[in-house]
């Protein structure tokens, strides 16, 4: 009896804590395409392209893509390779200008979405240039975008692109 009455509670008490564990890893790491803040969805890539209002042209290759839904604000993630000759195009139509990153610095929820996405880390690509824009809401939305794009030049004179885009305030 006093070994049931030692046993009850303890199991009660490791029950508990494993549940609370269980509740707490399953709100860090939500299933993809839960929707719930922090999952990762499957999109399309023109939804991404819509979202980060940044559109590969038809000559891009290596198109990579992902899509987290957050709490309150979303973020996409965009990567693609430029032949030679068209990074000042793209750069033209899309009316930013980049210039050179000092610190080389991309974050590491960056890298993240970008791994996500299946494209190549930024960090090892060499020295970096960075440009950034705002964007109006789209239809229905009520928040502005940010993005922040990043080039790497290649060794055959293409370039590579990230993009790393997000609703804000």
């Amino acid at each position: 009896m006093l070994l049931l009455a030692i046993v009850v509670p303890l199991a009660l008490v490791g029950a508990a804590v494993g549940g609370l564990y269980w509740l707490r890893e399953w709100d860090r790491h939500p299933a993809p395409d839960s929707g719930r803040p922090g999952s990762w969805m499957t999109v399309t890539s023109e939804f991404v392209t819509e979202f980060s209002r940044v559109r590969p042209p038809a000559s891009a290759s290596e198109v990579h893509w992902a899509y987290q839904k957050g709490l309150q604000d979303d973020a996409a993630f965009l990567s693609f390779r430029l032949p030679p000759g068209e990074e000042e195009r793209f750069l033209a139509d899309l009316r930013v200008t980049v210039k050179p990153s000092f610190k080389n610095y991309v974050g590491d929820g960056t890298v993240e979405g970008l791994q996500r996405a299946g494209a190549p880390d930024p960090r090892g690509a060499g020295p970096l240039r960075e440009g950034s824009f705002l964007a109006e809401p789209l239809p229905g939305h009520n928040k502005r975008l940010a993005a922040t794009l990043w080039l790497a030049s290649e060794a055959d004179g293409g370039t590579r692109v990230w993009v790393e885009a997000g609703d804000s305030p």
